[in-house]
């Protein structure tokens, strides 16, 4: 910036010379850089020696000059700051870059104010290097904004990247979501070092793949992101999900890790701008959690028939305690008949929800919830109440003892309290236990679990009823049975089915129906749905049949009336 005596007559008027020389001094002990601009843009400094580290050695200098040396992506918008300055009177500040002789930046604070003084306009101001402050307020932002383990983005700095997307429409935003399985355990089993490992492999794809100016983020200790700021089509987004699988997973394999094949993706095209920003994080994670559970490719996309399944899947695990409290699930009681007279012998009982939202949610979908945030002991003992209640409104109608059919959860077997709690139960229902058939899948009996084995026994004692449930779905071995105290087995639908059309299975089958009938053990069959499979099953010497060709689950009113099958009594 300069300025000469001979253009400054309001400060030679004011001065002696002598005196202007001694004032000129006393910005020599000031830090920062003093200046004054004249309407040509000739800048003069006060002080030369704040200027001489970024080469003006002169007292004088033109304003050009001064923007030679400042970073190329803070010259524009200086000079627009100037030129609005000089035109309106007032005080401004602006923060920018500029090079030193040896070729590095430090930030400058610039504050000036424009006066007019004998119809002339000029500018007077300084200039303060604030880089210490910079490099402060950079720490602090990396603190705030960047996870310290892996040098990624955090998820404040995601928030406030999906806000700034939000408020531009010009943008459109697309979060990809990815979860990386059980880093926790990984670093609670092997140390910081296995989890630098991942983070490296996780990194050194999504490198390969995005552009360099995708930025990602470390949402949580086992979660990423990356936020993209156009438009990009499904296919793409799945070649792109899928490219990160892979790379991850080859990284990884190359490296001699196991951990490749453990990562989820869920993706939230183009999301909404009027949800928040919590609220599209939300979705993306909880897309990317469905992914993971759901879908064996272990990609999700957030759009259209894959958006309900989603918020169908999360409707359950938030609902599902809500349906327990308010006790709006019911139950449905499905006849199983004898398979010689074609009279009713037992109900299974069968848990039901229908919602508002979502319509009706089939027990494969809420079962496992239940197991999974512990809500299925609730739900067990409910059912239960439900089953004791129908014995008895049965009983009173048809003037029989009916038996029923309860499924019970490994996890509700393993709870110590659970022969007594049921116990009470029936007794305070006036039920007697062996009206009550205990359903249990074969994981219990293959797990060889003692305490769940031990339960059998003590529930067997008490009275109940025991039924081995799907038989043939797994790895049965029916041998190993039979040291249990089974009364029961039912015969899985497909295994069911197969024997149809399958020598083999047929002859198996066979071979179990005799095995059983020698043990005193009854045969179930299930999944009967026409008149061929209740006469096949029927002649092989099945002890029970169970399937819609009889009847559909009933409700409690209209199970209750329910004594023969029509098609029987028609046939």
């Amino acid at each position: 910036m300069s300025l000469t005596q001979e253009k400054t007559p309001h400060l030679v008027n004011m001065f002696s010379d002598a005196h202007q020389k001694r004032l000129v001094h006393i910005f020599d002990v000031f830090s920062e850089g003093i200046f004054h601009m004249d309407e040509q843009g000739c800048m003069t400094f006060y002080n030369p020696g704040f200027y001489q580290q970024f080469g003006f050695n002169a007292s004088t200098i033109t304003l050009s000059e001064w923007y030679s040396v400042v970073h190329p992506q803070d010259r524009i918008q200086l000079e627009e700051r100037v030129n609005d300055h000089v035109i309106h009177e007032g005080r401004v500040t602006t923060q920018y870059r500029a090079r030193k002789t040896n070729g590095q930046y430090v930030w400058i604070l610039g504050t000036a104010v424009t006066k007019e003084h004998d119809g002339e306009t000029f500018m007077v101001g300084s200039h303060r290097d604030i880089s210490d402050q910079k490099l402060m307020e950079s720490y602090l932002n990396q603190a705030a904004f960047y996870d310290n383990v892996s040098g990624l983005a955090n998820a404040t700095k995601l928030l406030k990247d999906i806000d700034q997307i939000k408020l531009n429409d010009t943008q459109s935003g697309t979060l990809v979501y990815i979860q990386i399985d059980d880093i926790k355990s990984y670093l609670n089993q092997y140390g910081t070092e296995v989890v630098q490992h991942i983070l490296h492999h996780l990194i050194s794809a999504l490198n390969t793949i995005t552009s360099h100016d995708t930025e990602f983020y470390r949402v949580r200790s086992d979660d990423f992101a990356i936020l993209l700021n156009h438009p990009v089509s499904s296919e793409n987004l799945t070649s792109l999900c899928q490219d990160i699988l892979e790379r991850y997973s080859k990284s990884a394999q190359e490296h001699g890790h196991l951990f490749g094949d453990s990562m989820s993706i869920g993706v939230y095209p183009e999301f909404s701008s009027e949800y928040s920003a919590e609220q599209i994080i939300n979705i993306a994670s909880r897309t990317c959690q469905y992914a993971g559970e759901k879908n064996r490719s272990r990609i999700e996309i957030y759009n259209g028939k894959t958006q309900r399944a989603v918020d169908r899947f999360f409707y359950i695990e938030r609902g599902l305690k809500e349906a327990l409290q308010s006790r709006s699930l019911s139950v449905k009681f499905q006849p199983i008949l004898n398979a010689q007279s074609g009279q009713v012998s037992s109900f299974e009982a069968l848990v039901r929800w229908r919602s508002k939202e979502f319509g009706e949610i089939f027990p494969d979908e809420f079962i496992p919830v239940a197991e999974k945030k512990g809500l299925i002991t609730e739900l067990g003992y409910q059912v239960f109440e439900k089953a004791c209640e129908f014995i008895s409104r049965y009983n009173q109608v048809n003037g029989v003892n009916i038996r029923v059919n309860i499924n019970v959860s490994v996890l509700q077997l393993l709870n110590s309290t659970f022969p007594s709690n049921i116990k009470m139960m029936a007794d305070e229902a006036g039920i007697a236990p062996k009206s009550i058939v205990l359903e249990l899948t074969e994981t219990v009996i293959l797990d060889g679990n003692k305490n769940a084995l031990h339960q059998l026994d003590t529930l067997s004692k008490m009275g109940f009823q025991l039924s081995l449930d799907d038989f043939g779905a797994g790895l049965s071995s029916i041998h190993s049975f039979f040291d249990l105290p089974l009364n029961q087995i039912k015969i899985d639908r497909s295994m069911a089915t197969k024997t149809l059309t399958n020598r083999a299975s047929e002859q198996y089958l066979n071979f179990i129906i005799q095995l059983c009938r020698s043990k005193g053990v009854d045969i179930v069959i299930e999944g009967i749905e026409n008149s061929g499979m209740y006469q096949k099953f029927r002649e092989m010497g099945a002890s029970y049949l169970q399937g819609y060709w009889f009847s559909k689950p009933l409700s409690l009113a209209s199970a209750s009336r329910y004594t023969l099958s029509s098609n029987l009594t028609s046939g």
